[in-house]
């Protein structure tokens, strides 16, 4: 049975994902798509080396997983804040990638707007860089080479703006990959809008990745078909579409889609 220390070394013996992307930061893979610094992946390593030894955390529950603060309340955009974006063109190499990258964007932002009260926003003019006087978009998106230790990644609204990217290996573009594109932004933005992977909860599948349970709240019932599950021990599925659960639970947090009003100024 690995020790904390031994998992540290595992994860850290990878190298960082291309610290110039991120300021310079250096963030390492952990469990498929979270990109962690060394003191975020110290904490995951000392709970998993628990786990494995059979000391659980006594609260364990259940449901899609919102993330909270010290004080249990829960991390989200302020209501009204547009999640504005720009597809750095340049990072990926070819055009066809590029308009492949911003097409899953659309589709996928479209689908959160569907079901919960956000808003996105494709900034298309910085696509090709951020001008003077220009406002900054919310994230970025862009392609990273991970050599293939994530198909993308994200970032958490509690990360700092340094952080905040959603960055996409060149296995997303690959002919045979075997997961829904569009699926994997949504997900993706899952954790941009704050939630958790649904698997890291005691109902699921022993096979699927172990992960921190601090600071969670369950907004439901345990939901193998969850957009924010892995495709894991028969559970999860590689379109990654929402659940009837996801759309209940969502809007706990985000309160109901845009379109079920009618806004007046």
């Amino acid at each position: 049975m690995p020790t904390a220390n031994e998992l540290f070394d595992r994860y850290v013996s990878k190298g960082p994902v291309e610290p110039e992307v991120f300021g310079g930061l250096e963030l390492y893979v952990a469990e498929g798509d979270l990109l962690l610094d060394k003191v975020q992946l110290d904490a995951l390593c000392q709970q998993l080396a628990n786990r494995m030894a059979g000391v659980l955390p006594g609260d364990m529950k259940e449901g899609l997983v919102a993330m909270t603060d010290d004080g249990d309340h829960i991390l989200r955009w302020r209501p009204g804040k547009l999640l504005s974006y720009a597809v750095v063109k340049n990072s990926f190499g070819n055009n066809a990638w590029y308009e492949t990258a911003v097409d899953a964007m659309h589709q996928a932002t479209a689908s959160w707007e569907s079901i919960c009260g956000v808003e996105f926003e494709h900034l298309a003019a910085l696509d090709t860089g951020i001008t003077a006087g220009a406002e900054s978009p919310a994230f970025l998106v862009g392609r990273v080479n991970a050599g293939g230790d994530f198909i993308a990644a994200a970032f958490f609204p509690d990360d700092p703006p340094v952080r905040r990217r959603v960055v996409i290996d060149p296995s997303f573009f690959a002919a045979n990959l075997n997961y829904d594109r569009v699926g994997v932004l949504r997900h993706e933005l899952g954790h941009v809008l704050g939630f958790r992977h649904e698997h890291i909860l005691s109902g699921a599948p022993a096979i699927c990745p172990n992960e921190d349970v601090e600071h969670i709240l369950p907004l439901g019932v345990y939901d193998p078909k969850s957009v924010m599950h892995y495709f894991c021990g028969g559970s999860g599925t590689r379109e990654l579409e929402f659940s009837l659960r996801d759309r209940e639970d969502a809007p706990k947090v985000y309160g109901p889609p845009h379109t079920t009003f009618r806004y007046y100024d």
